[in-house]
């Protein structure tokens, strides 16, 4: 990585990370990019192909502890690749080699207490993406730099915003939320961690 590309990947974690991240890609032929959000993805990895090094992208809108779960994520990804180049994408193999990645980074000097607690009970049985484990978001989104809210924090039947389309919040349906979208009256089931926005707090009658 040239060294423009350092100092931004650098901005982007948290300081006492940055020698443990440094060292592992001085070691690794790996570019590193930070892209825009996406709204599928926080981070992806692509391997080394046509001559050309792995690269791994992650979104520029993750608070510093979010970006650096997603970083270490994504170099599990390409560690497993040079022990086992036909593992499973989120594996044993991989399961492994995240949880060995991770460990310089699981101390207070790198990580306030609630993320290192969420994390740690995240590591014991780590999932294929930190964003199914709620826990560890919500641990992860109370250190956003702006305060966002939360699908799950609002009351039944309000009004809210996503994605430029207006919604009513319904019941909750196992793990997500049933919602009715006013733009073309279907019914979504949402996650309650997505941000939404709202006006006002305006509640509605039984629109779901």
């Amino acid at each position: 990585m040239v060294s423009n590309e350092l100092d931004i990947l650098r901005k982007h974690l948290p300081e006492a990370a940055w020698a443990p991240v440094l060292a592992w890609l001085q070691h690794h032929t790996v570019r590193v990019k930070v892209v825009k959000p996406r709204r599928t993805k926080l981070g992806d990895y692509w391997l080394p192909r046509d001559g050309r090094s792995a690269r791994i992208t992650v979104n520029n809108d993750l608070n510093p502890f979010a970006f650096l779960v997603t970083l270490v994520h994504e170099f599990a990804h390409h560690s497993t690749y040079l022990l086992a180049k036909r593992a499973e994408p989120h594996g044993a193999e991989w399961r492994n080699e995240y949880q060995r990645l991770m460990r310089p980074f699981l101390s207070h000097s790198v990580l306030p207490l609630d993320v290192l607690h969420a994390l740690e009970m995240h590591l014991r049985d780590a999932s294929a993406s930190s964003c199914t484990d709620r826990t560890l978001m919500r641990a992860l989104l109370r250190h956003e730099a702006e305060p966002i809210l939360l699908l799950e924090k609002l009351p039944e039947r309000s009004l809210f915003h996503f994605n430029a389309s207006i919604y009513v919040k319904g019941p909750r349906l196992r793990t997500r939320y049933k919602c009715r979208c006013l733009n073309n009256r279907r019914i979504y089931l949402m996650d309650p961690l997505i941000e939404v926005h709202t006006h006002d707090p305006a509640v509605v009658g039984n629109a779901c």
